[in-house]
């Protein structure tokens, strides 16, 4: 008898503290946590598990708000420059109605004119309607959706800052059936112009309820915020008022019907239909709940946002070479790679060659089905590689290996397309995977990518096989490439490089460039300034940008644009070194792991047929010659501090062509690298196709292949075969007992390296001359000298016995420790010789 007691009993307590407490799931929660100022057509974000977003308006604001930042119901004053901007540069805009930028004519038998930029003044919206337009965010049917307020118990709560005393009324919220303002069909809460009251309409109820409020709460002036919570009970027929908490007057009893569905429903915040009636006031964390969140009298909530303390950042030492060249270097016992100059005082005969790496095998052959050519390679803590791509939908796989060549695909969820190696299963597959030194163990493997066409998202996990997405978009752009990140520990920030398609090549079409974005807090919205009409027109000057301009026109009203100019811009067509109309498809930057002040990338490099040049190249985009829009390769950038990079664009670090009996036409490198000993594996997906190709049958292989680097020989500085070459450093200081050098003479080349005293004079026992010639191919050769060179007395007249008993009383050091905390210099003697890195190192 007990046992079906304690089943009973723990139904009835759960049903009294239902009963008490109020039973309730949350449908949607915009928390408007977006950046400040942030452009029309930007996705605001649901935190609930729902997914409902919605769009922001050029009649609403990113404001501060009670937490974090708000929602307020005013225009944009720069959009109104846009607009006259649009009418300006094209002649006919009937050509960009996809977009927005002309205003169509009203349809027969409709009274409101279809949307366009020219009209579209909501504040924030999701619609089913405007299908003329560009829609890619995905929204849902709301009259489908329990957003359709009706006869259930539902909760409707928001902080709310009352900002104008104008004496109209202002809507909170308005869900039409549709068509947009060709019926009354709608459900629409509104503020009164008395300030003292609001009024709900609901069309299908026939109702018009009066709601008594505080007038003391909304009136405008105060500065304060109010929480405001609207609780409806279907058994009780009664809709119950909250402000701050405490029940207000009760309205009278009211049956509340949900609208029927339809074709073209739409739910706009912060105005009505027509985009009139702006609610006279700042709104934050706007929650509908199924369910009665309160019922009786409450303390407001906290803020629903998740809770992340800052982390403390892993510091590394300084950069060492991100200001000009004077002063002394720090070198002390830091490796230094040399793929530039930024040691270098003096040099003759020397050139910075880019040293590709050896292509091994095929290791994932003969691709099949949906597969993002966006590589990430990272290896775990249990020394598995593992290979994240997008598949069906833009998921996100994962593929491992323990020797980097044979691979497997783990099973992680239940089959998809025949696969079950998701790690992410929502579309999202442009960007890399990292572990973040500073996150806590949930947190440690971090995928920054946009999602799904909305914006640049981060997805966190504990341990890289299943990713959580922050709801809202730390960049509020959508990206049409592979995003770039990394945490910098020298300079303590997170960097992600995103494409903007901004640029313009000579004939006005899009040149790929990637724009650079840094944080300290990875898991908020990153810093976002927007820019003006009049600061994009001055950036045109002297960097050719693409119409229209401002670029977030470019989309339309209802879907996000690309990334602009607001960014400084790091990699892009160099005319100094490129030919017509090529661009950065993707650079794949990071920072070397290996070596400090030292940032890698390998940037894919496009050049187009279409568009722009001469007819004679041009023609190979012609359809019948079967190629496509252009190739692709990958070539390799460095610098000093992730900011300022120089690009070697021969040889091709992987170029098209021949592998195997294959003939590849595009070459993507794989973000990521992985080291085993003084080899470092790089991957690429490689395939026989050109770009956008014309050919849609026959033969068609993608594959993904291994390359072998040597450790930090991707660019080395060379000497000639025919004559010396000389490297002078600047002056430095140093830690170590013994300078080790990387360095390949091959059999017939040679080096020494002396030390330079303060005055630029040899120092005894250390100069160039008495350094034993380094002959062979070394990854950490230890530089000798002798040490009493004087004491030699030459080979003229001796024997070869007579000078082998002479060279026998000769000493030799490697130990340069007597020479530790001076400001010396450095000095090389190369012929035929690859100098590739140096560093100074214990015994």
């Amino acid at each position: 008898m007990m046992r079906t007691q304690k089943p009973l009993m723990a139904v009835f307590i759960l049903t009294l503290l239902w009963a008490v407490a109020g039973w309730s799931q949350t449908i949607a929660l915009w928390l408007f946590d977006e950046q400040p100022d942030i452009y029309p057509s930007t996705t605001l974000s649901d935190w609930s598990g729902n997914d409902y977003p919605m769009v922001l308006g050029p009649g609403g604001r990113i404001v501060a708000g009670k937490f974090g930042n708000a929602l307020e119901p005013v225009e944009q004053a720069e959009h109104e420059l846009a607009k006259q901007r649009l009418l300006q540069t094209y002649e006919d805009l009937s050509e960009g109605a996809h977009f927005g930028y002309s205003t169509l004519p009203t349809p027969e038998g409709r009274t409101v004119p279809p949307m366009s930029w020219m009209n579209a003044n909501f504040c924030a919206l999701m619609t089913s309607g405007e299908n003329h337009l560009r829609k890619e965010v995905r929204f849902v049917p709301v009259t489908q959706s329990k957003l359709n307020l009706g006869a259930f118990d539902w909760s409707v709560e928001f902080w709310y800052l009352p900002v104008l005393d104008t004496p109209t009324e202002g809507v909170v919220f308005e869900i039409g059936q549709g068509p947009r303002g060709e019926n009354d069909r709608v459900t629409r809460l509104l503020l009164n112009a008395d300030r003292k009251s609001f009024t709900l309409q609901n069309a299908p109820g026939s109702m018009e309820l009066h709601i008594p409020s505080n007038a003391r709460a909304l009136k405008a002036g105060n500065n304060r915020w109010c929480h405001l919570a609207f609780v409806y009970s279907v058994a009780d027929r009664q809709l119950s008022h909250y402000v701050n908490g405490q029940k207000q007057t009760a309205s009278a009893e009211c049956l509340i019907q949900s609208l029927q569905p339809g074709e073209e429903d739409y739910f706009s915040l912060g105005r009505d239909g027509y985009w009139q009636r702006p609610l006279p006031g700042k709104v934050d964390e706007l929650r509908f709940s199924l369910g009665r969140v309160y019922t009786r009298n409450f303390t407001p909530p906290a803020s629903f946002a998740p809770n992340s303390a800052p982390a403390g950042l892993k510091a590394g030492p300084p950069l060492l070479f991100s200001g000009d060249k004077k002063g002394v270097v720090p070198l002390e016992s830091r490796k230094y790679l040399f793929i530039d100059d930024a040691i270098i005082d003096k040099m003759e005969n020397i050139a910075f060659v880019v040293n590709p790496p050896r292509v091994e095998e095929c290791v994932i052959d003969s691709i099949e089905g949906q597969f993002r050519k966006h590589l990430s390679v990272i290896e775990d803590e249990e020394g598995v590689i593992r290979l994240y791509h997008g598949g069906p939908n833009d998921w996100l796989e994962v593929h491992t290996s323990r020797d980097g060549i044979h691979w497997e695909t783990p099973h992680l969820v239940q089959p998809y397309k025949s696969r079950r190696n998701y790690v992410v299963t929502e579309p999202t597959a442009m960007g890399n995977v990292f572990i973040d030194p500073n996150a806590p163990p949930e947190a440690r493997w971090k995928f920054i990518s946009d999602f799904d066409r909305r914006g640049i998202f981060l997805y966190s996990s504990p341990d890289g096989w299943s990713f959580k997405r922050y709801k809202t978009a730390i960049l509020p752009f959508r990206s049409g490439s592979q995003s770039n990140s990394f945490y910098d520990e020298q300079r303590q920030v997170y960097v992600t490089l995103n494409r903007s398609d901004l640029g313009a090549t000579p004939s006005g079409k899009s040149s790929r460039m990637f724009v650079f974005s840094e944080t300290k807090e990875i898991d908020k919205p990153w810093p976002f300034k927007p820019i003006s009409l009049a600061a994009s027109l001055e950036i045109d000057e002297r960097v050719p940008l693409r119409k229209p301009l401002p670029h977030y026109l470019d989309n339309g009203p209802l879907t996000p644009s690309g990334f602009g100019v607001e960014y400084p811009i790091l990699f892009a067509h160099d005319a100094t070194i490129d030919p017509l109309a090529t661009d950065i498809y993707v650079p794949k930057a990071m920072k070397y792991p290996w070596a400090l002040d030292t940032y890698i990338a390998f940037p894919q490099v496009y050049f187009h047929y279409e568009d722009d040049g001469p007819i004679s190249r041009q023609i190979l985009y012609h359809p019948d010659r079967r190629l496509g829009s252009g190739t692709i390769e990958t070539q390799v950038s460095v610098s000093r501090d992730g900011l300022n990079w120089k690009r070697y664009p021969r040889p091709a670090y992987v170029g098209i062509g021949k592998y195997g009996n294959r003939d590849l036409q595009q070459i993507y490198m794989a973000h990521g690298m992985v080291r085993r000993g003084t080899e470092i594996w790089q991957y690429f997906f490689g395939e026989t196709r050109f770009h956008s190709s014309w050919q849609k049958d026959g033969e068609y292989i993608r594959a993904i292949y291994r390359t072998v680097q040597q450790l930090d020989r991707f660019v080395s500085a060379d000497a000639p075969y025919d004559h010396e070459a000389l490297i002078i450093t600047r002056p430095m200081t140093f830690t170590g007992e013994r300078l080790i050098l990387n360095i390949d003479t091959d059999a017939a080349g040679y080096a020494q390296v002396g030390f330079l005293d303060e005055k630029g004079e040899p120092i005894e026992g250390f100069a160039v001359d008495d350094c034993v010639y380094i002959n062979g191919d070394f990854f950490d050769k230890e530089v000798e000298w002798i040490s009493n060179i004087a004491a030699f007395g030459g080979f003229e007249g001796k024997s070869e016995e007579e000078i082998f008993a002479e060279a026998g009383k000769l000493t030799f050091t490697r130990d340069v420790s007597p020479l530790q905390g001076r400001t010396l210099r450095l000095v090389f003697r190369l012929r035929g010789a690859k100098l590739y890195a140096m560093q100074f190192a214990e015994k």
